[in-house]
């Protein structure tokens, strides 16, 4: 007679690869250990600027990574001595500006290069392109020029009009475009939607992953943006936050200004961080999709 075969139940079978899943090899453990240095070492000078914006001038260089009696002083002090909240607002006004211009202008050129057949829409693809690789710094006295010319020192205009336009914005997108059926292009011309409708009802809906990436990029491109800013500025009131805690550092008209330093960056990084945790699902989903055709 033949012996039997015992039964193995899904349990036992559940159970041994939950237990081969769950032991932890010396490969794991390297693993594991490089994940979370990759992790803490980009976040740990974040959590001293903020600890220090927080900490009393007496213990601002100690190794305690908290204050032992949190202070709000030095952002007090910003407020008292700077004109900290209108500088902010400078900011706002102008990165909104920038990241409202850049997406409606990229998503129009994009859609035109990955949808529409026209004459030079190859070169015009490939110069798009080259202009990425010259290094902005090279652009500084030319765009100086015009602005002086046109009269825009110490506006708005100076610090919007030449981040108006990103060919990174246009890249990206083009290659998300390009992943879109043309079926659904065709569909909707047939039933009377003219290019524009297209863009800003069929395209755009289908494209949020791709056009919040490149809002993300842009709005930190420019919030962050100082050179461009400290050179078309004159006037303290129009400085924006950036070239503010920029010249609080270099001066040194304050003393130790360590604390109030610390709380100005704090306040700097903030937006961008909150930005980023409200879009990070479409950024990554963004990032992702763009790339896979050229």
């Amino acid at each position: 007679m033949a012996s039997e075969t015992p039964e193995i139940t899904d349990d036992e079978l559940l159970s041994g690869s939950n237990e081969e899943s769950e032991s932890l090899t010396p490969k794991k453990l390297a693993v594991y250990a490089a994940l979370t240095i990759g992790v803490v070492a980009p976040l740990f000078p974040f959590a001293l600027m903020v600890s220090m914006s927080f900490k009393p001038a007496g213990e601002m260089y100690s190794a305690s990574l908290l204050p032992s009696e949190p202070t709000m002083a030095h952002y007090a002090f910003l407020l008292e001595n700077v004109p900290i909240l209108r500088q902010m607002l400078n900011s706002v006004i102008v990165t909104v500006a920038v990241v409202t211009s850049v997406v409606v202008t990229s998503c129009l050129v994009a859609y035109s290069l990955a949808k529409l057949d026209w004459f030079g829409r190859e070169f015009t693809y490939n110069f798009i392109l080259v202009t990425m690789m010259i290094p902005g710094v090279l652009l500084l006295i030319p765009q100086f020029i015009i602005i002086v010319w046109l009269g825009w020192v110490n506006t708005y205009q100076a610090m919007i009009v030449p981040f108006a336009i990103s060919s990174f914005g246009i890249f990206l997108l083009t290659q998300f475009f390009k992943q879109l059926p043309d079926s659904l292009i065709d569909a909707a011309r047939m039933d009377g939607c003219s290019e524009l409708d297209i863009v800003f009802r069929i395209v755009l809906p289908n494209s949020l992953p791709a056009i919040a990436t490149v809002a993300l990029f842009t709005f930190m491109n420019r919030w962050n943006e100082m050179l461009w800013d400290l050179i078309v500025i004159r006037n303290e009131d129009m400085y924006t936050l950036p070239v503010s805690i920029t010249l609080f550092a270099k001066t040194g008209l304050y003393g130790d200004s360590t604390g109030p330093l610390m709380a100005g960056a704090t306040l700097l990084a903030v937006p961008t961080i909150l930005l980023f945790l409200l879009l990070r699902r479409y950024f990554i989903s963004g990032v992702t999709m763009s790339g896979l055709k050229s």
